[in-house]
């Protein structure tokens, strides 16, 4: 049996690299942008340590600023892979490959999971029973369309991860079906499951799925009793034993969090207002419906489905949703005596997707890669009785269910192969949106495509829809005052611009685009101003210290334009040293601001006392305004350090 597992892992991972074998080369997307791309912080393996500190480092949005070092980790190292063999840490190939590698994992582990609860419930199964319907449970979950926004979309790694470290820490929890077990084995699942916590903190809700384990052998070692009675008589000191690494875990990351993460809780920015408590719970009793009839239909599937309605009251829809849930609780749990896993399975999924899906409203209500574990362990509750009757038909009454399960196969890899290719670019992907579910966010994006190539008339088209759906997004207030600008229409750009700092009560960002409208017209004052304001409420450092610089420089503040600078070099030396003649420009343009840029370049030397191009701007600025001596002093010291490098 052995070798089976073996054929059988080398096939799944043949099918899962296969299947996504043509996202190599796709694009950077939406919460990839800000956490990855745009993101300084994973550019180095230095800022490890700091990942565990600093929840700032997660994003350059301060609203979506998060607790996940570990996955931060699994970022810093792609990159730095990236840049080592593939002379850039963006190319996509490494990082869509670690995409597969980990969506892998959470097959291999699905498969490890179907054949611990195969097991557990049927003692006396044939391996060969076993094995087969694991593989076909896991090769199902390998092909399936709906987790291919999950292995597409880059910032959705934060689920695969915590699955991967899920699934074996579930496994290694649940007792052998020997009834022999290893404190090695509980103490490996504590680690998982806290490198699975600093992950994603979501992970938090498999104490339920481990708490559920421990019912089922309660269950086992006393099968009389119903349901609730066995989770009575697993509130025990043999069970909080069990469970008190993961409690301690459990303790310490919400310490942790709650220290760290003090500053950055933006609790109104993370959900859609006007939706209380309950409108998100009868909306998402719908929700539950909606992912478990894409298992079967996937369909239509929408990587950014922002406009899922609302349910704000107990309309027919939501009723008919909770009776559903009712009746497949009841028969779950009226065949716990019989068939205990399937409300081991049916409670696990919805344990494991409670943290988006309950009662604490959410910015969307229903989200591509949430339901990715809870639904594939819901599956085996469908897949594991399918074996059984498969296995025990004839040879000849196999035929037809092997021809069909054998073209549902065949048409999800199809579907999968030609959905990976909705992620190949920003304008691919946002079409999608827009054409199957049309959202505020959907329409600015696909506008900034368009901007992209400078075709404002078609931008302007799907911004101005943008803010028809939402006109308090700020975001969109931006963009359309960025075309604005473009187009030459300075009074809409303005007021658009201040639209949007009126709007934004979270982050910096419109202020910091304003600050940049102000720099280029020249009104140094007012953009000096508008980074100073920026700077405590952006994560994007660089970018706010850079432009307050230039603006002190606009305005002959020396010393204004040395304390920004040398925050910059705190943040990015290496960037700052390329850039530094875009930071002080305007010293060099205006005659009455020369002297100034001298004093800025005497002042900088204390931080850079060896550095050439600071002696070489000031021999520049010197020879502007004719002070030779100077200049000439300045200019042998700049060639004398270029030839000592």
């Amino acid at each position: 049996m052995k070798l089976l597992r073996l054929i059988h892992a080398v096939f799944l991972a043949a099918a899962c690299f296969s299947v996504y074998s043509n996202g190599y080369d796709h694009a950077y997307n939406l919460d990839s942008l800000h956490t990855i791309a745009e993101n300084p912080s994973v550019r180095s393996l230095e800022n490890i340590p700091s990942f565990f500190t600093d929840p700032g480092t997660f994003s350059t949005l301060r609203s979506n600023v998060d607790y996940r070092p570990v996955l931060q980790v699994t970022y810093a190292l792609n990159y730095s892979f990236a840049e080592r063999y593939s002379n850039g840490g963006y190319k996509m190939w490494s990082w869509h490959f670690v995409q597969i590698l980990l969506h892998l994992c959470c097959v291999l582990g699905l498969y490890t999971l179907c054949e611990r609860v195969f097991r557990r419930s049927y003692k006396d199964a044939a391996e060969w029973t076993v094995a087969s319907t694991a593989f076909i449970a896991a090769l199902v979950f390998a092909f399936h369309p709906t987790a291919s926004g999950v292995v597409n979309y880059l910032s959705a790694r934060s689920s695969l991860l915590t699955a991967a470290f899920l699934f074996p820490a579930i496994v290694l929890y649940m007792p052998r079906p020997s009834g022999v077990d290893r404190a090695w084995r509980l103490w490996t699942s504590a680690g998982l499951y806290g490198l699975a916590l600093f992950t994603k903190v979501e992970a938090v809700a498999c104490l339920a799925v481990f708490f559920l384990s421990d019912v089922w052998d309660t269950r086992v070692r006393a099968p009389d009793g119903t349901f609730f009675h066995h989770i009575l008589r697993s509130l025990n000191v043999r069970t909080l034993v069990r469970l008190a690494p993961f409690l301690a875990l459990t303790l310490v990351y919400f310490l942790i969090r709650r220290n760290l993460m003090a500053e950055f809780e933006f609790e109104e920015a993370r959900k859609i207002e006007g939706v209380s408590w309950l409108d998100y719970l009868r909306t998402q009793l719908i929700a539950w419906w909606y992912y478990v009839a894409h298992w079967f239909a996937p369909f239509d599937l929408v990587a950014d489905y922002q406009r899922f309605p609302v349910s704000r009251s107990f309309e027919p829809k939501v009723l008919v949703a909770g009776a559903g849930i009712l009746a497949a609780a009841w028969c779950c749990i009226a065949q716990w005596r019989a068939r205990p896993y399937l409300a081991f399975l049916a409670a696990s999924a919805l344990a494991l997707l409670s943290p988006h899906s309950s009662i604490k409203p959410l910015a969307e209500m229903v989200n591509e890669h949430r339901p990715y574990m809870p639904v594939a362990v819901l599956s085996l509750a469908w897949m594991i009785p399918a074996g059984l009757w498969f296995m025990g038909r004839s040879t000849a009454g196999k035929v037809v269910p092997a021809i069909a399960l054998g073209l549902g196969l065949l048409a999800f890899q199809r579907m999968t192969y030609e959905r990976n290719r909705v992620f190949h670019t920003s304008e691919s992907y946002w079409r999608d949106v827009v054409e199957k579910a049309p959202s505020s966010r959907s329409h600015l994006n696909y506008a900034r495509v368009f901007m992209a190539r400078t075709d404002f008339s078609r931008a302007l088209e799907h911004l101005r829809k943008s803010v028809q759906l939402a006109p308090f997004w700020h975001v969109t207030h931006v963009n359309l005052a960025v075309t604005y600008d473009a187009l030459g229409q300075d009074a809409l750009a303005l007021e658009h611009f201040n639209r949007a700092v009126d709007y934004d009560k979270f982050t910096g960002t419109a202020l910091s685009f304003r600050a940049e409208y102000l720099l280029k017209k020249g009104r140094y004052r007012e953009a000096a101003n508008d980074y100073v304001a920026a700077i405590p409420r952006s994560l994007e450092h660089y970018r706010n210290h850079k432009g307050a610089a230039t603006a002190f420089a606009g305005l002959g503040d020396a010393d204004g334009c040395l304390e920004h600078t040398l925050r910059c070099l705190d943040y990015e030396p290496g960037r700052t040293h390329r850039e530094i003649r875009d930071f002080v420009g305007p010293f060099f343009v205006d005659p009455a601001r020369q002297r100034a840029g001298i004093d800025y370049f005497e002042k900088l030397k204390a931080r850079l006392p060896d550095t050439w191009w600071v002696y070489e701007n000031i021999a520049i600025l010197a020879r502007l305004l004719k002070l030779d001596e100077l200049a000439e002093e300045n200019a042998a010291r700049s060639k004398e350090l270029q030839a000592s490098r």
